[in-house]
């Protein structure tokens, strides 16, 4: 394994994501992304210095780089699944298409199902910050059937995906915000609406700066 790839290692261990890392030791994605590409020796040096000080390590040990170092206590991992997180859901834009791509999270493989595929949408607004802020990452179970009550991901007439609780009321299916601004409401459809349920909200992760 190249010293690249055991850097990338590190911070996924550390932060979750290159580019979470990244924003936690106040370097640009594009930056640290250029370092693994290109190789940490044709880094400049304070970038290297600021990328060892957030793994904990010093400049020296890129050398001998072979497992995580924190308070030289062996980590112990688990197995992780890579999971795509997109900007948006939308009829006429494929999921995984490469300008709807923004990231990538890592996701422990007990807490998904193994025989479903799964994607991560930004959570955008507030008509759900009872339960999601403006910026949380959700892990959405793709065509997945959402039960009675259950949180879901589902688009309306072809516009963009919403995140919201659903209910369903015989020929009606109810799109139930959780806000503490007054100004959303349930969304009630009927089987005159296009309704897509895009898959289920089975976990969040929230991402600090």
């Amino acid at each position: 394994m190249t010293k690249e790839k055991d850097l990338k290692r590190l911070m996924e261990i550390k932060s979750g994501s290159v580019k979470a890392f990244s924003e936690e030791v106040g370097l640009a994605y594009t930056t640290v992304r250029s370092i693994l590409e290109r190789g940490i020796f044709n880094a400049k040096v304070e970038n290297v210095i600021k990328i060892c000080k957030g793994l904990n390590i010093k400049p020296e040990e890129i050398m001998e780089i072979d497992r995580p170092k924190v308070d030289e206590t062996p980590i112990e991992t688990m197995p992780v699944k890579k999971i795509p997180v997109v900007s948006k859901i939308s009829a006429g834009l494929p999921i995984y298409s490469e300008e709807n791509l923004i990231d990538h999270i890592y996701f422990a493989t007990d807490k998904v199902s193994p025989n479903k595929e799964e994607f991560a949408l930004k959570v955008k607004g507030d008509s759900m910050d009872k339960i999601f802020q403006e910026g949380d990452v959700v892990v959405v179970e793709k065509d997945s059937i959402i039960e009675n009550g259950q949180l879901g991901v589902v688009m309306v007439n072809g516009y963009n995906a919403t995140v919201k609780r659903v209910r369903y009321n015989r020929d009606q299916i109810i799109l139930i915000p959780e806000s503490n601004n007054p100004n959303h409401y349930p969304q009630v459809y009927n089987k005159n609406d296009e309704v897509t349920i895009v898959g289920r909200v089975v976990a969040s992760q929230r991402l600090f700066k």
